[in-house]
């Protein structure tokens, strides 16, 4: 699970709900770093969401919510590398960029946020 990979929602919660988000709907993680255990995800249609159009999308009337990683599973991964990732990171700082490998959450120094694969809190 990484940038731009197309992603649904699994589960509902209330900070989901506040922003009008609901399990089983489908958006574009839109933010290659992972705050506090979530990506930022965007819920619209029916433009995708790909490397090429980003700079072009206009967000007004489009849902923007962070979702756990726990919640969320792909459902189509994108094209992005590691290498297009880096070059647009802001000061192509690599531990800004996150991505979820075999249940592990890492940046590209290969560290890993959780201890236990899937158990994201570990």
């Amino acid at each position: 699970m990484k940038l731009f990979d197309k992603v649904k929602v699994l589960a509902d919660a209330e900070e989901y709900a506040k922003e009008e988000v609901y399990k089983g709907m489908v958006g574009t993680i839109i933010d290659a770093e992972i705050r506090f255990r979530a990506f930022q995800v965007i819920f619209t249609d029916p433009t995708p969401v790909t490397s090429e159009n980003w700079d072009y999308i206009d967000l007004k009337d489009d849902i923007l919510c962070y979702i756990h990683v726990k919640d969320l599973e792909v459902v189509e991964e994108s094209d992005c590398t590691d290498e297009y990732l880096l070059e647009n990171l802001p000061n192509q700082d690599i531990r800004w960029f996150c991505k979820v490998e075999d249940g592990f959450i890492i940046n590209l120094l290969g560290e890993k946020l959780n201890k236990v694969p899937y158990d994201y809190d570990s």
